[in-house]
């Protein structure tokens, strides 16, 4: 076997937070063991975000290099291949310059593979098919843990195949065990976890003792009032009523999804590292978007608040195996600029990511602008600060260094004010929209 460039290995988790910001946010301990080691060698970025608050639009865009305002795309109903054609995927530039492209998972938008005219335009291999876990199969030994839709966990082992992340996982440790063609290759891993309903083996839900979840104090202070995105995302009934119960359980729910996706994702880990590619595969690990778990009486997304435009960001790469943290923010519109830079290959002229590879030899860009879109505004993240314009021009500036949850809006006299509302707009108009300041 002969492979001149690097593999890439493209893991993707779905509605995952910042997860390293949560480690021990809530009282018990978030349990990652495969993240932290994958990290322990890694260069982790902890202000990366999203350009869309919701699967399909911030898919749409990653795997496209193209902001939702470039797309026109700002929610679940449209299809990125009905506004580009399947070619027009970065990873497409792969494959036209010899690598060996196999699906794997929920990558592009929904758990089905993609319909056979585009998946035969991005990949070599064959579509795959997983069992999503928006239902439980009939006839399983299940136990009812409460909180947010149920959290079910079956309790037979022999019932752990099942699950979407297992599939997913299995297909990939095939691939890698097998995989012994001249070209190198480019292997998507689309992992289920931690979407709802958050179903798993019990075991997973067991890791967590439900009374240790504790919300944080400042929670007791309070949120901003905020009318204009009450219609648009509601607050839980339940959370509104302060039951306890329900959201620690809600949370313990969230927590086992994450652990149950990260354990696949070591049994991926553990497969790579068994194979012949290890010393010559770039790994990086991604989400679609962040989640809301109980801050501001929701439990969701959609919004822009940095709890949900906060994603995971993560790159391994055999040459580089240290363990470094990049707080400046990143986009995930740099995914395929830095995955084609890495195996040395230019971005398109139109994209407006960029590639990250200084960033891991140590170049800094503490004050760049990277912005969140949807239907109701745009949020942009400009060191230490998340300034929010709304459709209807009402904003929203907060300091997250100092306040994580945004529950302090500093208001339009504040200092900073005029100049992130220009940065903003500049940033919008750079990545297809054109608002008034």
């Amino acid at each position: 076997m002969s492979t001149q460039k690097k593999n890439v290995l493209l893991v993707s988790l779905d509605d995952a937070v910042s997860w390293r910001h949560y480690r021990t946010m809530f009282g018990a301990e978030l349990q990652v063991p495969n993240l932290d080691r994958i990290c322990a060698e890694a260069t982790v970025f902890d202000a990366a975000y999203c350009q869309a608050p919701i699967c399909g639009p911030s898919r749409a865009s990653f795997m496209s290099a193209k902001a939702p305002p470039q797309l026109g795309i700002y929610d679940n109903t449209a299809d990125v291949f009905d506004v580009l054609p399947a070619t027009e995927m970065w990873s497409v530039r792969l494959r036209d310059a010899g690598y060996y492209c196999s699906s794997g998972g929920k990558l592009h938008h929904r758990y089905k593979p993609l319909r056979r005219r585009f998946h035969k335009d991005i990949y070599d291999d064959n579509q795959k098919r997983f069992t999503d876990d928006m239902h439980m199969p009939p006839g399983l030994e299940k136990k009812k843990f409460g909180g947010h839709r149920g959290g079910w966990g079956t309790t037979d082992p022999k019932d752990d195949d099942t699950y979407y992340d297992h599939q997913v996982a299995e297909s990939a440790i095939e691939f890698l065990q097998t995989y012994d063609g001249d070209a190198p290759f480019y292997r998507e891993v689309g992992f289920y976890s931690p979407h709802g309903p958050q179903y798993t083996p019990a075991r997973f839900k067991e890791m967590y003792d439900v009374n240790a979840f504790k919300p944080p104090e400042c929670w007791k202070d309070g949120f901003p009032d905020e009318p204009f995105i009450r219609d648009r995302v509601p607050p839980n009934d339940r959370l509104e009523a302060g039951k306890l119960t329900w959201w620690r359980q809600s949370v313990r729910n969230y927590f086992s999804a994450l652990s149950h996706g990260d354990h696949h994702l070591g049994r991926v880990w553990d497969a790579l590292m068994a194979s012949p590619h290890a010393e010559n595969t770039l790994v990086v690990l991604v989400a679609d978007h962040g989640f809301h778990l109980g801050d501001r009486n929701r439990f969701s997304k959609f919004t822009l608040f940095e709890q949900v435009a906060g994603v995971p960001f993560v790159i391994w790469d055999p040459a580089r195996r240290q363990a470094q943290t990049v707080d400046d923010p990143v986009s995930l519109l740099d995914l395929g600029p830095t995955v084609l830079d890495h195996v040395g290959l230019d971005p398109r002229d139109d994209w407006v990511g960029r590639s990250l590879v200084p960033l891991l030899d140590g170049a800094r860009d503490p004050d760049r602008v990277v912005p969140t879109f949807s239907n109701d505004g745009v949020s942009i993240r400009k060191g230490r600060y998340r300034f929010i314009r709304y459709e209807n021009g009402e904003t929203q500036l907060f300091d997250v260094v100092d306040d994580f949850w945004q529950q302090r809006d500093l208001g339009p006299d504040h200092p900073e004010h005029g100049a992130l509302l220009k940065a903003l707009v500049e940033s919008a108009r750079a990545h297809g929209l054109d608002i008034a300041a």
